[in-house]
């Protein structure tokens, strides 16, 4: 039967298979507390300006530390910085059960935000160094199905658990489990050698031939494609409910982005492993923008289609463009590349987040309206260095993974 239906070729590599089911797990276990820190916080009288500053908090943190771990992952080596990281926020995580006060609750989303920043640049890096260039965009594809499913199904057991045993011992359940994975990570990753240091595979030359226009288009594609999700941990909540929406459709909201997202994250794995990426990267970013705009619609069904529509895009074309910035630099500067572009993401993000309540008041379209058309317009510049970047000798420069 196994030969009748092969395993796909992520599953075949045993390296990537630790990789992806330490992945899985912790979209799992950071999952199941998603929903329920800002409820904690105002069950022991935070306001919601407290519970603004504290997402606000998780977002800066993340903005000053992406690119630092990153540059510390090319030096120190993968792993770790993500054993680091698991550790700080699970702590972090875990400490919530003994905050009172709003200082309390801030500081302890900058430390998770910190523990954040730690591991996914990190991540991202390890992904490249241990994929070749030809199946980077199944890698990337597989990682971020796996996180999807992780995070779709750790908020609905989260939920369950909550039921039965509150809030408070599921956070210390969750901060817990993180600690305890770093544990697997540094074994499972000593053992195969993957992450521990990148000198022995260091590029010739300095980061800042790295510093051009490819990367400059990978981090104008991560700004752009971040600003919707700035209005969705802002406002989105709010525009649904104004328009009649019940909890549970609120919470389908969600769910009918990631499981389209997951449905056609394999056909864009296939997709990203094909060049030239920037005609592709072009039309899906174009009609994502297109999406976004329509997201101003007030029609409640409308905006569930329009979700499951925005999923589907972004499964066939965030592989690409990870697929695409693994190949900018080799393993000496690929943790500054990867943290560059995790910034320029957390930027846009934070920047929408801020922006978008102020664009509200003006009219519930306006914040979509925005983030839509400054998709598109960045998407253009960005398909032309893009498409410069893949056409010169410097994109088929890229080292061979570390590990085979």
């Amino acid at each position: 039967m196994r030969q009748l239906i092969p395993r796909p070729w992520v599953l075949q590599q045993p390296i990537l298979r630790v990789v992806l089911g330490l992945t899985l797990l912790a979209g799992l276990i950071t999952g199941l507390v998603v929903p329920f820190i800002a409820l904690v916080a105002r069950e022991r009288g935070a306001s919601y300006g407290t519970v603004g500053l504290m997402a606000a908090a998780f977002m800066l943190a993340q903005l000053v530390f992406f690119f630092p771990a990153g540059v510390l992952a090319d030096r120190v080596g993968r792993v770790r910085p993500v054993v680091a990281g698991l550790l700080i926020e699970g702590l972090a995580t875990a400490a919530f059960i003994w905050a009172e006060t709003a200082e309390a609750f801030i500081v302890l989303r900058v430390l998770q935000g910190v523990g954040l920043s730690l591991v996914y640049p990190a991540m991202r890096a390890l992904l490249a160094d241990i994929t070749p260039v030809p199946r980077r965009g199944e890698a990337f594809a597989a990682f971020w199905g796996m996180l999807n499913v992780g995070w779709l199904l750790g908020p609905a057991l989260g939920g369950l658990l909550a039921t039965f045993v509150g809030k408070t011992p599921l956070l210390l359940l969750s901060g817990l489990g993180e600690m305890l994975l770093a544990v697997p990570v540094f074994l499972a990753f000593r053992r195969f050698g993957a992450g521990v240091g990148v000198s022995a595979h260091s590029e010739r030359g300095s980061f800042r031939a790295v510093l051009g226009g490819a990367l400059v288009a990978a981090m104008l594609l991560a700004f752009a494609f971040e600003v919707p999700v700035g209005i969705f941990s802002g406002i989105w909540s709010i525009y649904l409910k104004e328009l009649g929406a019940s909890d549970f459709m609120l919470g389908i909201s969600y769910t009918t982005f990631s499981v389209a997202n997951i449905l056609t994250l394999p056909v864009g794995a296939r997709l990203a492993n094909h060049q030239p990426r920037w005609r592709r990267v072009t039309m899906l970013a174009l009609f994502l923008g297109v999406v976004i705009v329509g997201y101003g619609i007030p029609s409640v069904p409308a905006l569930l289609a329009l979700g499951a529509v925005e999923g589907a895009i972004a499964g066939l074309l965030t592989p690409s463009v990870d697929a695409y910035l693994s190949t900018i630099a080799g393993p000496q500067y690929q943790g500054r590349v990867q943290g560059a572009y995790t910034t320029a993401g957390i930027f846009g993000a934070a920047l929408s987040a801020l922006g978008s309540s102020v664009l509200y008041a003006y009219g519930q379209w306006l914040p979509f309206a925005v983030a839509g058309v400054t998709l598109i317009v960045l998407a253009l510049p960005a398909a032309l260095l893009m498409r410069r970047s893949e056409r010169s000798p410097r994109s088929e420069e890229v080292l061979e993974p570390v590990m085979r």
